[in-house]
């Protein structure tokens, strides 16, 4: 693979630092990368001349919005990580993420889910500024701490997944308000995943709205979605994406693997775009 525009550190819900994020593009011969932390450009921010020796990275984000109960995410790419109105704007949204995932975690306890301390996860994902589900199963592990009667997983899933009939949210943002301050920005607004939205005119909307381009490969597209969503683009004439979506430890490992889907050769019109860091 040439180039992995989707990507996760511990500075959002991955396990990987941004160190060893950076060996593993270079041990597995990618050229390109794309740091999309949810919600948060901290990581470029933390990037050296070191990180970028034989490593193309280009500046990017993730914005994580929900409709109907399910995940709408926006990928940003080619952004200015210095700029005030998108400082704003993710410090916003991840404030309501972090809220959103508090009520739902104080929720699962008033039902006797679980007996674990909000302080704690708290403490123990000290310095982000958007915390999520993974970084509650993140300090259960920690310590340790089982919940009665099912995985961490398991416990994710029903409690923090938004399909989920009993997951409460007070998230405002919408993939629209994403798109705009992304173009805003200086950058180019790419629809994540599409598949997980599961509307297609959802995602045709998102297109005359703005989005200028559609992830097409994806752990979770099968050659059948792939090849939709190729379709799409070039009827649209947007640009085309992909990537792992790598999360690390975090990843299904039966569904994901390091630098297994993305762009495989320089030709990809988005990688002509922009500047490196």
């Amino acid at each position: 693979m040439f180039a992995d525009m989707h990507m996760h550190t511990t500075f959002s819900d991955g396990t990987n630092s941004l160190d060893e994020l950076c060996s593993l593009a270079k041990a597995h011969n990618l050229h390109v990368i794309s740091i999309t932390d949810h919600d948060t450009v901290a990581a470029h921010k933390a990037i050296t001349q070191e990180h970028k020796s034989d490593l193309r990275i280009i500046p990017g984000i993730e914005i994580s919005t929900e409709i109907n109960k399910k995940m709408l995410h926006i990928l940003g790419y080619f952004i200015d990580i210095y700029d005030k109105k998108l400082e704003k704007f993710i410090g916003e949204i991840a404030a309501e993420k972090t809220e959103t995932t508090r009520i739902n975690f104080q929720a699962a306890c008033d039902n006797n889910i679980f007996d674990y301390k909000w302080e704690r996860v708290l403490e123990l994902n000290k310095g982000l500024p958007r915390i999520s589900g993974p970084h509650v199963i993140k300090a259960m592990k920690i310590d340790g701490y089982k919940v009665p009667g099912m995985s961490l997983q398991d416990m994710f899933s029903r409690y923090f997944w938004p399909s989920n009939e009993s997951y409460l949210s007070i998230q405002t943002f919408t993939a629209y308000d994403a798109i705009d301050i992304i173009k805003q920005t200086g950058g180019v607004p790419v629809i994540a995943h599409p598949k997980t939205i599961g509307d297609d005119d959802i995602v045709l909307d998102l297109i005359r709205y703005g989005a200028m381009g559609i992830e097409v490969y994806h752990p979770r597209h099968t050659v059948q979605d792939s090849a939709k969503y190729l379709q799409i683009a070039h009827n649209k004439r947007i640009y085309v994406t992909g990537g792992t979506d790598w999360h690390g430890e975090n990843n299904g490992a039966e569904i994901t693997h390091f630098g297994m889907c993305g762009l495989d050769n320089s030709d990809s019109p988005i990688l002509k775009l922009g500047c490196v860091l």
